[in-house]
């Protein structure tokens, strides 16, 4: 049942109940009412009861479900199911709030994306971001966040790792993507840019590291790590 349906349900036991309320009125109006109240007010407090227990299973909970899910639509990216650029920059901001010592973040580009676009056509460019998702989503660990901050660009939050344990996943990453041609591709490569938090810039200079790391990588020739020094 969906949520309109339910709705309209719970709408037609509002109606019964006040019906029987209307009903309640019109016996009260009666003089021998006081005689016959207790069991009457029992029983229109036990319809109440009933209406609140059905409104919340119907409608409130429903709703809330329905409000929750909008929300994940919201932050997450519809083609391949990775954590939006609103919804990465949250979690990332989360997790400087809660002063984690030990964060890590790897930034993702394919390489010659535009290329593969342009020869073998916009759907197969969105089946090569699906697969890489799906490939870089299989090499994550369970606290790891994938995010596709936009385009052919992805990025990797990895809380409690350190540069190098950051380099050892990017690393484990790009082998994934690269040990297996795509059906729709072929061999499809991507750079990879590393920074660790020192523990008080802002998300935008760690970014911004990151992403002169990953530059780097591209300048270097592409299919590979780079490393972002100390901030200066």
């Amino acid at each position: 049942m969906n949520l309109r349906a339910r709705i309209d349900l719970a709408v037609a036991l509002a109606a019964v109940v006040a019906s029987a309320g209307l009903g309640l009125l019109t016996w009260m109006d009666r003089e021998d009412w006081h005689q016959h109240l207790p069991p009457r007010v029992l029983a229109l407090l036990l319809i109440f009861l009933l209406l609140n227990r059905a409104l919340h299973r119907l409608v409130r909970r429903p709703a809330r479900e329905h409000s929750q899910a909008l929300r994940r639509l919201a932050l997450h990216d519809s083609l391949t199911g990775a954590v939006n650029r609103r919804g990465f920059m949250d979690r990332l901001a989360q997790a400087q709030q809660h002063q984690q010592a030990l964060l890590s973040l790897v930034m993702i580009d394919i390489d010659h994306f535009k290329r593969i676009n342009d020869r073998h056509g916009h759907a197969a460019g969105d089946g090569v971001l699906r697969e890489v998702a799906a490939r870089l989503r299989r090499q994550m660990r369970c606290a790891d966040l994938l995010g596709r901050l936009g385009g052919e660009e992805f990025a990797l939050l990895l809380p409690a790792t350190d540069l190098a344990g950051a380099l050892a996943q990017a690393e484990l990453a790009r082998q994934a993507l690269r040990r297996e041609p795509m059906a729709i591709a072929g061999t499809v490569t991507a750079s990879f840019g590393v920074a660790q938090w020192d523990g008080s810039e802002s998300a935008a200079d760690w970014l911004h590291r990151a992403d002169l790391a990953l530059y780097e990588a591209k300048r270097r020739g592409r299919d590979q790590v780079s490393l972002s020094g100390a901030r200066t």
